[in-house]
């Protein structure tokens, strides 16, 4: 059974196009699990948003040893996961990590209230 705010490797993420193999925090569970998506950089269109470039958390290699470099958690957009697309589990997130992730839900307005919720109380 899968970990609430541990970092999964997800093979062929379904939710890239084309899919590839991504790293997600799972922050929650409703029906699915959910999650936000590790990205090696911050996109163009963000960087032009104030407010999805305040829900960007910067996640370092000294703190995650698995990543190659500086990569950013993308805490506006949430996705659905299943149990079998989880299937392997690296670390868990830092408790500050987990505080400032909490934070940034709280007022991203991308996310609906219930997810936030969700989010806050896991």
């Amino acid at each position: 059974m899968p970990d609430v705010w541990r970092i999964y490797r997800i093979k062929n993420c379904r939710h890239t196009n084309p899919s590839k193999d991504k790293f997600a925090v799972i922050v929650c569970q409703d029906e699915d699990y959910l999650g936000f998506l590790i990205n090696s950089e911050i996109n163009q269109y963000t960087l032009k948003r104030p407010y999805l470039l305040e829900c960007q958390l910067r996640l370092s290699t000294e703190d995650y040893h698995f990543l190659f470099h500086v990569s950013y958690l993308d805490c506006a957009r949430l996705y659905p996961f299943n149990e079998d697309e989880l299937g392997i589990g690296l670390e868990l997130i830092s408790d500050s990590a987990k505080v400032e992730i909490k934070a940034i839900v709280s007022k991203a307005i991308t996310i609906e209230k219930r997810y936030q919720d969700l989010i806050i109380k896991s």
